[in-house]
């Protein structure tokens, strides 16, 4: 699942443990969830970078992120989640600074054509929050459909206990071979 292509003026690559120092930097101004994973909220420790990249490994053959990197920096992340030799989610995060800029929409566009063409999967998919305008935009200009809505299905991470926590609908988006 290794990935290196030229993005346009960047470079998109897959990324590992090296690459903690870039998450701890990217995630500096992030207040939220970032791409890989529920916890922390916000910047990423050292610590926290090199867990997530770890639990990312691509030689684990279940998941990988993805970097879009300009001059040595990462603007954005997108992750492959593979359910089984046919279907894999994708995620998608961009460091605060640099949203709105198109980076997303480029990069999951990118992963998506690499994935049906080169990986051999063909039915990719996103989990979006309906309230979550710019994500549906997003999955629309990078030619997923929706496939349906999962009632309550999921997360907002803001408690540890699922008990707790908040659910919300998601919107699941296609994009098929």
């Amino acid at each position: 699942m290794d990935l290196d292509l030229d993005h346009g003026g960047s470079c998109l690559r897959t990324l590992t443990v090296q690459d903690a120092p870039l998450v701890v930097e990217a995630t500096s101004g992030e207040t939220a969830r970032a791409l890989w994973g529920a916890r922390p909220r916000g910047p990423y420790s050292w610590r926290d970078a090199l867990a997530a990249l770890a639990d990312w490994d691509p030689r684990g053959g279940r998941q990988v992120s993805y970097g879009v990197l300009e001059d040595a920096r990462l603007l954005a992340a997108v992750g492959l989640m593979i359910d089984d030799r046919q279907s894999a989610e994708v995620a998608y995060w961009v460091r605060p600074e640099e949203r709105r800029r198109g980076i997303a929409s480029r990069a999951v566009g990118a992963v998506t054509d690499w994935a049906h063409r080169t990986a051999g999967i063909s039915r990719l998919w996103l989990e979006v929050n309906p309230d979550n305008v710019a994500s549906l935009r997003l999955a629309h200009r990078a030619g997923y459909h929706l496939e349906g809505r999962l009632p309550a299905h999921c997360r907002s991470w803001s408690d540890d206990d699922p008990a707790h926590d908040e659910w919300h609908d998601c919107l699941i988006l296609a994009h098929t071979r």
